[in-house]
């Protein structure tokens, strides 16, 4: 069953403003009034649509969340450049197209959150990926290095959004981390 648009829309309205809060102010500040006014809509229609601030913060991780995962489906250890090109470019390209959500990923106050969270299912399919191709690895194994090389290549994709995406092409920040995260991978995988 398809949504309304007229839902769709306001949803989406209710998104970006809070998307736009969490510019200056830690979703505990946030006030339903206050998001309910910065979207156009009334706290009735709000209410509609979301139970409080947190449910929105929620929905929009949730849609992230989905979103980055299937982005991350199709990651070969195999091919680490170009599983990691496809990845970033796959990110890059939703974060140009919303302005909003790149801020509130990048920027907000709720940033180290989501990030925090892009880590983890980053760190999941790379798990996944290893156990299913190298059958002599356990997972006790990979646990921690796996947890440091995702931390590591999605800051390092953090930090050329927010310092270098002007001056440094995104092909060789994905050869320079995929050189680096090749080698943990032969590490764990070769013992």
């Amino acid at each position: 069953m398809q949504t309304d648009k007229r839902i769709i829309k306001t949803r989406t309205s209710i998104k970006n403003a809070f998307m736009e809060l969490t510019q200056t102010l830690d979703i505990g500040r946030i006030s339903v009034s206050e998001l309910a006014a910065k979207a156009l809509v009334n706290r009735s229609t709000f209410y509609l649509h979301y139970t409080d601030v947190q449910s929105v913060a929620a929905d929009i991780e949730n849609e992230l969340s989905e979103r980055i995962a299937t982005y991350i489906d199709n990651f070969a250890i195999s091919d680490i450049y170009s599983s990691t090109y496809t990845l970033f470019k796959k990110l890059t390209n939703r974060l140009d197209e919303n302005e909003a959500l790149k801020k509130y990923i990048i920027y907000s106050t709720n940033s180290n959150y989501v990030i925090s969270k892009i880590k983890e299912i980053f760190s999941e399919k790379t798990r996944q990926s290893i156990l299913e191709t190298f059958k002599n690895v356990s997972e006790k194994d990979i646990k921690y290095p796996i947890v440091f090389a995702a931390a590591g290549v999605i800051d390092c994709y953090v930090k050329w959004v927010r310092e270098d995406n002007n001056s440094k092409p995104l092909e060789d920040l994905i050869s320079e981390v995929g050189k680096i995260t090749e080698r943990i991978i032969t590490n764990i995988t070769q013992g």
